[in-house]
């Protein structure tokens, strides 16, 4: 018997690989719905065991495509899944599957897959010569009763599935409280160094904070030393100033001095000049005074001896 393995994925076409060739059978591979087709047209296919969620065309549209098709109608597909549900299982039966299969794919589920695909392969009818009289009759299938052992297979598995999760679930608990218990003292200590930690980081913290206010208080008096360094630096060059511009207006005030007292000495050079010219005239104009008085003394002196003479 040939199956044909449906898978994206190397690693899962590789594990039901080896499941179906335990089982004895042939296995060909395709890494696509598209590609699945085109071996089911090209070559004798028994089984088709189809991945559900691959790129491109997906499970459903490939098994749809395979179902609906009279040449290849007649070959059972199996949908293999990572996902259970209902809903899933709906789709499946709707695309024309005969069965859903959780991957990975346990070897008694895959058994019972097989087992269905057994009871559900149907001889073929052959075609007897024309000139033969009587044709036998395929014997029909019981479709309800196939269904019914079907979904007794299914319940089965599905009670050994959740059989198995429970004894897991239940092993998964004990493990953990086992885990737990013995990663208690891990725990304790990774609290006490947890607790150091957040000591010694708060002890640093406080640390830092200590310096921060420090080096802010050195800041404080380096900014307070500077700003008196300003006030006396201003103090000093207020007074280099008013020095500077008292310096300025005693040379002015000594030089405007200097100045006054040239003009001054001028002045007085020009007055006792003056003064001496206006003595000079004086003394001429006095001079000029004696004579004119003496002159006139002699005139009138001779006057009156003219006249006494003249009266003599």
């Amino acid at each position: 018997m040939k199956v044909l393995l449906v898978d994206d994925s190397k690693a899962a076409r590789f594990a039901m690989g080896k499941l179906l060739k335990d089982q004895g059978l042939e296995v060909e591979m395709a890494a696509s719905g598209e590609e699945a087709l085109d071996k089911i047209a090209t070559e004798d296919i028994d089984i088709v065991f189809m991945d559900q969620s691959m790129p491109g065309m997906g499970g459903i549209a490939a098994t749809t495509a395979i179902t609906s098709n009279e040449k290849t109608s007649h070959i059972p597909v199996v949908l293999c899944t990572g996902n259970e549900g209902e809903k899933l299982e709906e789709m499946a039966r709707e695309a024309g599957a005969i069965g859903v299969l959780t991957k990975p794919p346990q070897a008694d589920r895959l058994q019972a897959v097989l087992a269905t695909i057994d009871i559900e392969a149907a001889p073929e009818a052959t075609e007897e010569p024309e000139e033969q009289a009587a044709v036998e009759a395929a014997p029909a299938f019981d479709m309800d009763a196939i269904m019914a052992q079907v979904e007794t297979l299914l319940n089965r598995v599905r009670e050994d599935v959740s059989s198995v999760e429970q004894k897991l679930a239940r092993e998964l608990g004990e493990l953990a409280q086992s885990s737990e218990a013995k990663l208690q003292p891990l725990h304790d200590s990774l609290k006490k160094v947890d607790e150091r930690i957040a000591a010694q980081v708060k002890e640093q913290l406080s640390m830092d904070a200590g310096n921060h206010r420090i080096q802010l208080e050195a800041l404080r008096q380096q900014v307070e030393t500077g700003l008196d360094d300003i006030k006396e630096q201003e103090s000093r060059l207020r007074e280099d100033l008013i020095n500077d511009v008292n310096m300025k207006m005693d040379d002015l005030l000594n030089e405007r001095l200097a100045e006054l007292r040239d003009s001054l000495k001028d002045t007085q050079k020009n007055v006792e000049t003056s003064l001496k010219e206006m003595e000079k005239k004086v003394s001429s104009l006095q001079g000029s005074m004696l004579a004119k008085s003496a002159l006139i003394s002699v005139l009138s002196a001779a006057a009156a001896f003219a006249a006494a003479f003249f009266l003599l």
